[in-house]
């Protein structure tokens, strides 16, 4: 079978009255578009007759353009091959050359803006992307557990599309899939809303962006939880919101702790279901006593239920949102973490009166949220897989849980910290010591443990401890892992 050509002809723009022959410009879009990585090594390119039709010049001028290239090393020509990207092109990984330097995507220094800047400068701290991550890597749900069949055939029966199908998604989310949400939020969170009150987002990092673009004002305070959702928190500081971090204590957020003169919170960011990261569960007296501050400062709470559902002790504690009779409280929630993490799909469930607001908003980030994606989702809460697999899933992570607790406790003894929380898919470590802390996490990067360091998440550079991620590995691949580390630790 002949392979595919991927080359697009459209990208290619000539000037006919430039000074610069055709031919030249032509040999410069191609060092370019190899030296940028548009085209790839081994890549075919189209031939000198194909191209030539297609943007509209003599053969001759391509034969001339793909003829120098071919002796400068960037094509290569095999017969009954075609021509093709060389494998080892000249500047094909050299992004100071002319080639790359004198093209259309050049910037100046200074050219971003002042938050830009920050973000370019923190943009190196950015986890890499691992296709198979690593244990411990923290915030993975078990794909591999997930009912894949399950879900292709509702992909399949919804992909049979009518011309209804391919028109514009409503921006506050597909009916009946907010229908089935308010469902589930009543049963399974104790919180009674309507549909209309539920916007679906693209997971909850745009929740959290819709959120403060509507409800703050740049200089409001925001109180969050320390450590807490760094990228949340961040998101934040971007709306120009004045985030003040408070500490936590067995309970949650540590409401006694509020600096003196603190101003008076405009949001109050909190994840009282499993506390990230730490883990605890937020006390039900913790829980009135914030909604009382917020309804007595006319503030707004954000309650982050990101894995309320994941509860390993008796049953699903009540939503915060629950208890809130003065309706300030705003609930998120994502299907990243309950199913897997590609779905990119959450939502939020808000006042009804400023339920078409978050939509618009909404509506002018990215229109809507694929239909499709949405469909199959309502299919599978409705068809009852979806409470199915989250039981399934609270059983798995439970033991999960168990086998790294144990087998921390089996390697590390009383040199290790580490609690056994309610809920959550994660556990903190850390040395009892300062240097057994040190010591700990130098056997994990020998080991290559994967985790994330509690500072990360903290604006206090000492937070110590390390979050381990275990819903995503089987019991084996868990004590392999802390067997292994533990070696490291003793050498």
């Amino acid at each position: 079978m002949r392979e595919k050509e991927q080359f697009e002809f459209e990208s290619i723009r000539l000037i006919e009255t430039d000074a610069t022959p055709v031919y030249r410009q032509l040999e410069d879009h191609f060092r370019q578009a190899i030296a940028r990585r548009t085209l790839n090594p081994g890549e075919r390119i189209p031939s000198s007759r194909n191209l030539a039709s297609a943007i509209g010049v003599s053969r001759n001028t391509v034969l001339a353009a793909y003829e120098q290239l071919i002796s400068e090393g960037y094509l290569e020509s095999t017969r009954g091959s075609g021509t093709r990207v060389a494998k080892m092109p000249p500047e094909a990984f050299d992004f100071d050359s002319p080639a790359v330097l004198s093209g259309p995507h050049r910037t100046s220094d200074g050219c971003l803006s002042a938050v830009g800047q920050q973000l370019s400068e923190e943009a190196n701290g950015m986890p890499p992307f691992k296709k198979t991550p690593k244990a411990f890597t923290p915030h993975l749900p078990a794909v591999d557990e997930f009912p894949l069949k399950t879900w292709n055939r509702f992909c399949h029966e919804q992909s049979r599309w009518s011309y209804e199908h391919l028109k514009l998604g409503d921006p506050q989310g597909y009916g009946p899939l907010r229908e089935s949400i308010a469902r589930y939020m009543a049963v399974a969170r104790g919180v009674s809303c309507d549909p209309d009150q539920v916007v679906i987002t693209s997971g909850s990092q745009q929740a959290i962006t819709i959120a403060a673009q509507l409800l703050l004002n740049t200089g409001d305070t925001v109180w969050v939880e320390d450590p807490g959702n760094t990228p949340a928190s961040r998101l934040l500081d971007i709306a120009g919101a004045r985030v003040i971090p408070l500490p936590l204590d067995a309970e949650g957020i540590d409401l006694s702790r509020i600096p003196t003169r603190t101003p008076k919170p405009r949001l109050i960011c909190v994840t009282p279901g499993g506390q990230w990261p730490m883990g605890m569960t937020m006390s039900l007296n913790r829980r009135l006593e914030l909604i009382a501050i917020a309804h007595r400062h006319g503030s707004w709470i954000i309650e982050d239920d990101y894995n309320g559902e994941f509860r390993y002790t008796g049953r699903p504690h009540p939503a915060l949102t629950s208890l809130d009779s003065s309706g300030r409280t705003i609930y998120m929630g994502t299907f990243s973490k309950l199913l897997f993490p590609a779905i990119r799909l959450g939502f939020l469930v808000v006042p009804t009166q400023f339920a078409k607001a978050f939509a618009y908003a909404k509506f002018l980030q990215d229109r809507a949220s694929p239909p499709h994606v949405q469909m199959v989702l309502h299919r599978f809460i409705e068809s009852g897989n979806f409470v199915k697999h989250i039981r399934r899933m609270r059983s798995l992570y439970a033991d999960r849980q168990l086998a790294l607790y144990r087998g921390l406790q089996k390697h590390f003894g009383d040199l290790i910290e580490v609690d056994l929380p309610e809920s959550g898919m994660h556990l903190v470590v850390r040395g009892v010591t300062k240097a057994t802390d040190k010591r700990l996490v130098a056997a994990a990067n020998e080991a290559q443990v994967e985790y994330h360091p509690v500072s990360f998440y903290s604006r206090s550079p000492d937070a110590a401890g390390m979050i381990l991620g275990f819903a995503a590995f089987d019991k084996q691949t868990i004590r392999r892992t802390v067997s292994g580390w533990a070696k490291q630790f003793q050498q």
